[in-house]
């Protein structure tokens, strides 16, 4: 659609470019081409007669012009998706949409499948797509996933929740210990002292930080552990622990679904960890999308079937 003679999709592109500041994550967000991504910001340029995004030195940066449009853009955005989203009855049956969730590979592997089996029975038209929860530029990843990444839900752990979102309480676990099953090691749990002295695999960040909640609550207790193996998800921790005599600490549900497979044994950890929980979180103007709330209500369905089957 054009609108005095601009096509407005390209306020979407103009959105993302101004978000990244980059024409190749741009490109990246919008499932475009680089070239096709710089062909709409060419567009643009030409249109409001200004360059928009402006190099200095390796980067680029917003005009004046472009800072002052942001906003506007955003509002414009968000308008035209409440418009697209408006509702007239919601059947799960005849829904045909694609939601994005970016939580942890824990969450993924221990609520999701069962979650994604039920769309599959009663909302065969729903694409789910489960992302990884993002390296926020700010320190702020329910923020980075809800406005940057425009996921449409957010699963954390309360301490890394945004008060400015509306959120619900999803799913409750314990932090506890893997050891092999074969190697003889540990025959009567781990006390700390072997905690303290054993080689341990971890689950460590794409910018190399070790954020769960087992490292931040060891760093408050002083407790360094000697890190033999550091892999970018709980699920491959047990091919580095099996056949050793190290140790990883993990939520007890994808410990025991990891011991079902693997010759490991769960063990409680030698100091209680607090407890965990997940935090449901999505954006304030889908808080009346019906489809969404379905699915909200659908995630909060299956983790209370988790939490009862744990109690």
């Amino acid at each position: 659609m054009r609108y005095r003679r601009l096509d407005l999709n390209l306020l979407v592109a103009l959105d993302a470019l101004l978000d990244e500041r980059s024409v190749s994550r741009a490109a990246e967000r919008l499932h475009l081409g680089q070239s096709a991504t710089s062909a709409a910001l060419g567009r643009l340029r030409e249109h409001f007669g200004d360059p928009l995004l402006a190099p200095v030195g390796r980067r680029l940066e917003p005009t004046a012009l472009a800072r002052s449009l942001q906003p506007k853009v955003r509002e414009a955005l968000r308008l035209a998706r409440e418009i697209v989203e408006e509702p007239l009855g919601f059947e799960p049956g005849e829904c045909q949409r694609h939601f994005s969730l970016a939580t942890s590979d824990y969450v993924a592997a221990v609520l999701l499948p069962a979650v994604s089996r039920t769309l599959a029975r009663e909302a065969p038209g729903v694409r789910l797509s489960i992302r990884d929860l993002p390296r926020p530029r700010d320190g702020d990843v329910v923020s980075e996933a809800l406005e940057y990444r425009q996921c449409d839900l957010v699963i954390v752990p309360p301490q890394r929740s945004n008060a400015q979102y509306p959120q619900a309480d999803l799913l409750s676990d314990e932090l506890c210990c893997i050891v092999s099953a074969d190697s003889g090691h540990f025959p009567e749990g781990l006390s700390l002292a072997d905690y303290r002295a054993a080689e341990h695999v971890v689950r460590e960040f794409a910018d190399g930080q070790q954020q769960g909640m087992d490292a931040v609550h060891l760093r408050e207790l002083g407790i360094k552990r000697r890190v033999a193996v550091a892999v970018g998800n709980f699920a491959l921790m047990a091919e580095f622990v099996v056949g050793t005599a190290r140790v990883a600490t993990l939520f007890r549900r994808q410990a025991e679904a990891l011991a079902a497979r693997y010759p490991l044994r769960v063990v409680p950890a030698p100091r209680a960890f607090p407890a965990t929980r997940q935090v449901l979180q999505w954006h304030p103007h889908q808080d009346l999308d019906p489809a969404l709330g379905w699915l909200r209500g659908l995630l909060a369905e299956h983790a209370a079937r988790l939490d009862q089957a744990a109690g």
